[in-house]
C-alpha cells in the first residue's frame, strides 16, 4: 500500500490506534506499531518538503508570484471538478434512459422497504414507551402509521399477524416480540443502501440504527427516481457479509455455543481458529481493538446475527433485481421478525439498539 495514501486516509490511523491498544499484551502489535511509526516518517518528510517549498516560493517569488501559482493550481482543480460533474451528469442521464433496474422493481422494493420502516418505527415507539411518559404527551404512533399504510396501499394486503400487531394499541407489544423484531434493523439498513438512501456500515463497526433511518425512507418523494443498485454492485457486499458470518459462526462452533454441532465440526473450527491466531491479530477481523476470538460471547452473537441478516437481505436483493425471485420473498424475509420467536438461541435485545427521538 502507498504509505502516503494510507496516512491521508483513516486506514493508517486506525491501524496505529489498534496497535497502540494491543501493544501492552501483544508482541505482534508492538512489532506492527514500530513498523507503522517508521512508515509515517516518509509522510511527514513529504509534508515537510511541501512546507519548505511553499516557504521558499514565498521568499523568492513574493506574494504576487505565489498568488499566480495558487490561481493556476485552483484553475486546474476547478477544471477537474467541472469534468467530474459533467461525467456524473452524463452517467445520470444514461441511467434515466437505460436504467439498470426496471422501474417496477424499484417501486416494489421501495414499497416493501416502506412497510418495514413503518413496522420499525412502531417498534421504536413501543420501546420508547417502556419509559414513563409525561402526562401531557399523547402517543399517536398507531393512528399515524395506520394512515400511512393506507395511503401507500399497503394495509389491505398485510398478512394477518402483521395486521394484528399494527392494530394493537400503543404500548401493547409483548416483550418477546420487541426483542425478536430488533434484528430487522439490519435488514432496513441493507435495503436503504440498496435503494440509495444510506451507507452500508462495516460489520466490524457499531451499527447506527435509529428512527431517523426509517423516516428517511418514508420521506422519499419520487421513488421511481431512486438510484437502486444493480445486482452486480450488491454481490461484493453480499459476499463480504458471507465471509464475515462464516468466521463468526466458526468461532461460535469452536466455543461450543452451537448445540447442534458435531465433534467433527468443533474440531475443524478449532483448527481453523488456531491457523488464524498463528498469523497474529492482523489475520483476523478486528472489532474495535479485539479479534473475533477475543470477543465475549454476547458480542459475538450480536455481530453474527447482524452479519447473517445482512447476508440474507443482500442475497435476496440480488435474486429479486435479477428477476430470479418474486417480490413477495422480501415480505416473507422481514415478516418473520414480527412473530413470536421460535428459537432458543441468543437474539438481539432492546438494550443493543439506540432509539432516537
Amino acid at each position: 500500500m502507498n504509505p502516503y495514501r494510507s496516512w491521508l486516509s483513516t486506514t493508517g490511523w486506525r491501524a496505529l490506534w489498534v496497535a497502540l491498544r494491543r501493544a501492552p499484551r501483544d508482541r505482534n502489535a508492538r512489532r506492527n506499531l514500530l513498523r507503522l511509526l517508521l512508515s509515517c516518517l516518509p509522510f511527514f518528510a513529504y509534508l515537510g518538503w511541501y512546507v519548505f517549498f511553499i516557504h521558499g516560493a514565498l521568499v523568492d517569488l513574493g506574494r504576487e508570484g505565489l498568488l499566480v501559482m495558487g490561481c493556476s493550481a485552483g484553475f486546474n482543480v476547478l477544471l477537474t471538478l467541472i469534468i467530474a460533474y459533467r461525467q456524473r451528469s452524463e452517467d445520470k442521464a444514461y441511467e434515466r434512459d437505460n436504467p439498470a433496474v426496471a422501474t417496477e422493481i424499484k417501486l416494489g422494493i421501495y414499497r416493501e422497504t416502506c412497510l418495514l420502516a413503518t413496522l420499525l418505527e412502531r417498534l421504536g415507539s413501543e420501546v420508547g414507551m417502556e419509559k414513563e411518559l409525561p402526562p401531557e404527551i399523547t402517543v399517536v404512533t398507531r393512528r399515524v402509521l395506520l394512515d400511512r399504510l393506507t395511503k401507500l396501499h399497503l394495509r389491505d394486503d398485510l398478512e394477518p399477524w402483521l395486521l394484528d400487531i399494527v392494530l394493537a394499541p400503543d404500548g401493547h407489544w409483548p416483550a418477546e416480540l420487541k426483542t425478536h423484531a430488533m434484528a430487522a434493523w439490519e435488514c432496513l439498513d441493507a435495503l436503504r443502501w440498496v435503494i440509495g438512501l444510506g451507507e452500508l456500515r462495516g460489520l466490524t463497526l457499531n451499527p447506527r440504527y435509529g428512527i431517523s433511518n426509517a423516516r428517511s425512507v418514508i420521506d422519499v418523494k419520487g421513488p421511481q427516481k431512486l438510484n437502486v443498485l444493480p445486482a452486480w454492485d450488491i454481490r461484493p457486499a453480499r459476499d463480504a457479509a458471507d465471509l464475515f458470518f462464516s468466521r463468526c459462526w466458526a468461532e461460535l462452533i469452536a466455543r461450543q455455543e452451537i448445540k447442534s454441532s458435531s465433534e467433527e465440526d468443533i474440531s475443524t473450527a478449532l483448527e481453523a481458529r488456531e491457523t488464524i491466531q498463528s498469523e497474529g491479530y492482523t489475520g483476523d477481523y478486528l472489532i474495535g481493538a479485539m479479534t473475533v476470538s477475543e470477543l465475549p460471547s454476547s458480542s459475538l452473537w450480536f455481530i453474527t446475527v447482524r452479519a447473517y441478516n445482512r447476508w440474507r437481505t443482500l442475497s435476496l436483493m440480488v435474486d429479486i433485481i435479477s428477476a430470479e425471485k418474486p417480490m413477495t420473498e422480501l415480505r416473507n424475509l422481514f415478516a418473520q421478525f414480527f412473530t413470536a420467536p421460535c428459537s432458543t438461541e441468543p437474539t438481539l435485545s432492546a438494550e443493543n439498539i439506540p432509539v432516537e427521538s
